[in-house]
């Protein structure tokens, strides 16, 4: 993709097509929002907030102006909110402060805030997830589903739904933010991103945080368990990146193939359980730091 975003550098205009046009066919294949986000996260991270913030502006104006005339605008906000914006924050957070840990942490915050938004504006969440899930119930019966455990698998889900919400938040724009800085590392500093995420160390006072949430989770009930639960699962996705850090460092410094970290992403996506181990490894490594004994292959 370096391709992409050499096109993307090449002016604003190009900037805006590429961050236009992967927004349009995520209206397709939902996985070009992150290359939409990525291209605006690379202008801002070379140029700036202002002019990240125009190429967005004009980006949203092309993109809502078509979904004026077919009757309605809602999308553009949806993306805007959901993809663009926080991108944009992020990258102007790292930018500034040039701290891939301190970028986490704000993705994180995202999620708590979504969190915080599902907890505030609804009496009983799982609730009203369970409502909303009840649309599925049709189309799994049809599937052949019995009714107890359609009832069932609805009901785990529904409490399950605030927590993915909240990890979607936090990582979708992160993830985004990920990619643009690789493609700023292709371009400008080649091997940067690799030393970078290699080294990914989340701030000590996270542990601490951790832990109250734990402790809140299990000396509680009924809405406040909840809430720390979903806050958890934010925090599990945080160490997971830096349990990531360390196994790509792992990888690297002692030559091993790369198809160790294929089947490690494969697991992740095929057995969700994988991720807590993961995060473990980056809690651990909050205390152990592992990558401090790794010592490179000498072959």
């Amino acid at each position: 993709m370096n391709f992409l975003a050499t096109y993307t550098m090449r002016s604003r205009t190009s900037a805006v097509v590429v961050v236009l046009v992967a927004a349009i066919l995520s209206l397709l294949l939902p996985p070009f929002s992150y290359l939409s986000g990525a291209a605006l996260g690379l202008v801002t991270l070379r140029y700036g907030g202002r002019e990240g913030l125009l190429v967005m502006a004009i980006a949203g104006l092309l993109f809502v102006l078509p979904a004026l005339v077919s009757g309605g605008s809602g999308m553009v906000a949806v993306f805007a909110a959901v993809i663009w914006f926080p991108v944009w924050l992020l990258a102007l957070l790292l930018r500034q402060t040039v701290s891939l840990p301190l970028a986490v942490i704000g993705a994180a915050l995202f999620g708590v805030l979504s969190v915080v938004a599902v907890h505030v504006m609804l009496a009983d969440p799982v609730v009203w997830w369970r409502g909303k899930l009840e649309l599925l119930q049709p189309v799994l019966a049809g599937a052949g589903w019995n009714e107890i455990d359609i009832r069932q698998g609805l009901d785990v889900l529904a409490g399950a739904m605030t927590a993915m919400l909240a990890g979607a938040v936090m990582m979708t724009p992160l993830f985004s933010l990920f990619i643009a800085r690789w493609w700023q590392a292709q371009l400008y500093n080649p091997g940067g991103w690799r030393k970078e995420f290699h080294q990914l160390r989340l701030p000590s006072l996270l542990m601490w945080v951790a832990a109250v949430v734990v402790v809140v989770a299990l000396v509680t009930s009924g809405g406040a368990q909840r809430f720390a639960g979903d806050l958890l699962l934010v925090i599990m996705l945080a160490y997971m990146l830096q349990g990531l850090g360390v196994i790509h460092n792992l990888v690297y410094r002692r030559g091993l193939h790369v198809g160790w970290l294929v089947a490690l992403y494969a697991l992740l996506l095929i057995i969700p359980q994988v991720a807590v181990l993961v995060a473990v490894v980056g809690v651990v490594d909050t205390w152990a730091d592992f990558r401090s004994r790794i010592e490179p292959d000498a072959s």
